[in-house]
């Protein structure tokens, strides 16, 4: 019996498959990684908020410029930290995108050959509907040319 033309697709179908799953778990990451800074610059910024607030009461009270230097060096420091966190979202925001791109490439090129394959098992299965009409039909016509006999 001759191969299928839908089956002959399979192999094609299964890469196309693969290369989507693999776009996808790496979109997956990138999301996770994307989620996982933003909850970091969250915290630095509660962090932040929170020794700002611990200055300035301690400030009210009355410090010596050794605390008061300190405490403005590491809140520039978190200062840093804050802005270099939001440039790491930036990147990773792009990253996450450019995954999303390729994931959606993928996805369309699974989608294609699965409809290809579609359209071949429908056309498939409307050749075999008239092959065994053709066979009852002509089984019918014998019986009846040889019921008359």
């Amino acid at each position: 019996m001759a191969v299928k033309r839908s089956d002959r697709f399979k192999p094609i179908h299964s890469m196309a498959q693969q290369s989507e799953d693999i776009a996808a778990q790496t979109l997956g990451k990138i999301q996770r990684e994307l989620n996982e800074h933003h909850l970091k610059l969250s915290e630095l910024m509660k962090y932040y908020e929170d020794y700002l607030t611990q200055f300035n009461e301690k400030a009210e009270k009355g410090m010596s410029i050794v605390q008061m230097q300190s405490y403005q060096k590491f809140i520039s420091q978190l200062e840093t930290a804050i802005a270099e966190q939001k440039k790491q979202i930036i990147r990773t925001t792009e990253a996450c995108d450019s995954s999303r791109a390729d994931w959606t490439t993928e996805r369309q090129k699974t989608q294609v050959i699965e409809k290809v394959i579609t359209r071949y098992k429908k056309q498939e299965l409307q050749i075999s509907n008239r092959q065994e009409q053709r066979r009852s039909d002509e089984f019918v016509a014998n019986r009846f040319w040889h019921k008359d006999k």
